[in-house]
C-alpha cells in the first residue's frame, strides 16, 4: 500500500510538473508572439515614418526652394549641412539655419549615421552648389540608392561612401557620371565584393579623380 501511495504521489507530481511546464511554455510562446507582433508593427510604423521623412514635399519646395528643403531633409534624418559662406561649419539642427526670409545655398552634405533613403536623394535636384557629400553608416540607403547623385554631376567634387551595407558593386557604377569629381573615398562596404575592380573601372571613367578604395576585411 505504501508503495502504491508513493507511485500515486510520483505520478501526481509528474503530471503537475508537466501541466506547469506546459502553462509556462504556452505563456512564453504567447509573449514571444506578442513581442514579435509588436516588433513587426514598430518596424512597419518606422518604415512609414522613414519614407515620410525622405519624400520630397512639393508644396514646401515651391515655398522655400531646393536648398532649404534639401537642408531640412538632411537635418530631420539626423545628418548635417554646410552652407556657402559658413567656412566649414556644419549645421545639425533647424535652429541654426537662417530664417526663411534669408536665401542660402547648400555646399556640404554630411549624412553620417542618418536615416536617408534612395527616394530622399531627389532633394538634390535644383541644388547647384553642393560640392561635398558624405554617406557614412547610412543603414537605410537601399541597393541602387546612389542614383540621385546624378543631380550633382556638374558640381560634386568630393564624395565618401562608407559603412552603407545595402550597397553592392553595381550600385557604385553611377559614380562614373559625376564628371566634376576630384576625390572619391570608398571603404567599409561589406557587400561590395570587388571594390578594387570597381575603383579601377571608375578610374577609367574619371581619370582626374583621386580614388581611395579600401577592401573590407
Amino acid at each position: 500500500m505504501v508503495i502504491l501511495q508513493r507511485i500515486y504521489r510520483t505520478n501526481l507530481m509528474y503530471h503537475f510538473q508537466r501541466a506547469t511546464i506546459a502553462a509556462i511554455s504556452g505563456r512564453a510562446s504567447y509573449e514571444l508572439k506578442k513581442t514579435s507582433t509588436i516588433n513587426l508593427q514598430n518596424r512597419s510604423i518606422w518604415g512609414y515614418v522613414a519614407i515620410a521623412f525622405n519624400r520630397v514635399d512639393k508644396d514646401r519646395l515651391s515655398k522655400v526652394g531646393p536648398d532649404r528643403l534639401c537642408s531640412e531633409w538632411i537635418l530631420k534624418n539626423g545628418g548635417g549641412v554646410g552652407l556657402v559662406g559658413m567656412q566649414g561649419r556644419i549645421v545639425k539642427n533647424y535652429n541654426s539655419l537662417p530664417p526663411e526670409s534669408v536665401k542660402f545655398n547648400v555646399k556640404v552634405v554630411d549624412a553620417s549615421d542618418s536615416s536617408i533613403m534612395k527616394i530622399g536623394l531627389e532633394h538634390f535636384a535644383g541644388c547647384h552648389h553642393i560640392d561635398t557629400v558624405v554617406f557614412h553608416n547610412c543603414k537605410h540607403l537601399e541597393d541602387g540608392g546612389l542614383e540621385g547623385l546624378t543631380h550633382l554631376k556638374s558640381t560634386l567634387k568630393r564624395l565618401q561612401v562608407s559603412g552603407c551595407y545595402n550597397l553592392r558593386d553595381a550600385c557604385l557604377d553611377v559614380i562614373s557620371q559625376l564628371t566634376a569629381l576630384e576625390h572619391l573615398r570608398l571603404f567599409d562596404l561589406i557587400y561590395v565584393k570587388d571594390i578594387q575592380g570597381v575603383a579601377k573601372k571608375l578610374q577609367k571613367e574619371l581619370p582626374n579623380c583621386k580614388i581611395e578604395a579600401i577592401t573590407s576585411k
